[in-house]
């Protein structure tokens, strides 16, 4: 088998050149980003708790989709109340007690599930909260990235009713708020 040569040799040069130019530590040109990063808002996480902000079983009576909300509840209510690829997580009213809240510190390893709790009463008592970009799709990314926001937290979230479709009750939230004096606070790793 013979090779063509006078195709061969040129594109052969060819590569070698580039492979040293991008090899170049003079080469001024900065790399092109395959992705950009995805980040939570600087602004999400604020200090002074929302007016008027009152528990996620309330919010469910009166709340209607379009309208701002401010709710109350702890970060919690499955195994994972974080999703890992998207900027959505679930907070539970505080009337209901989280499993750390029972005494029985060993009794279960994720105490953020609310297994003791009834189901049913559970489901009336979640929301899931939802941090997205400008056109209003979830940012890629877990709301839990970064550390601030951990299961079992107490927050107060605002933002707008997105849906109450087959019992759901989803916020696109504009602000978290960390509220202070958590007495679960100390059981929090």
């Amino acid at each position: 088998m013979q090779r063509n040569t006078a195709t061969f040799l040129p594109a052969l040069s060819l590569a070698c050149v580039f492979s040293l130019t991008a090899c170049d530590p003079t080469n001024s040109q900065p790399p092109t980003p395959t992705a950009s990063v995805v980040k939570l808002p600087a602004d999400l996480i604020i200090t002074t708790e929302p007016a008027g902000a009152v528990g996620v079983i309330e919010a469910r009576k009166s709340a209607t989709v379009g309208t701002r909300v401010a709710v109350i509840g702890r970060i919690g209510g499955s195994r994972s109340p974080f999703v890992s690829t998207r900027a959505i997580f679930t907070i539970v009213d505080p009337s209901l007690k989280s499993c750390a809240e029972t005494g029985e510190e060993d009794h279960c390893p994720r105490p953020w599930d609310y297994c003791c709790e009834d189901k049913t009463a559970l489901a009336q008592a979640i929301a899931s909260i939802e941090i997205s970009d400008a056109s209003g799709a979830p940012l890629a990314i877990s709301a839990d990235a970064g550390g601030t926001l951990k299961p079992l937290m107490l927050v107060a979230v605002e933002g707008v009713l997105q849906s109450t479709e087959g019992g759901s009750f989803l916020i696109r939230a504009d602000h978290v708020y960390l509220v202070a004096n958590d007495p679960l606070a100390s059981k929090i790793k």
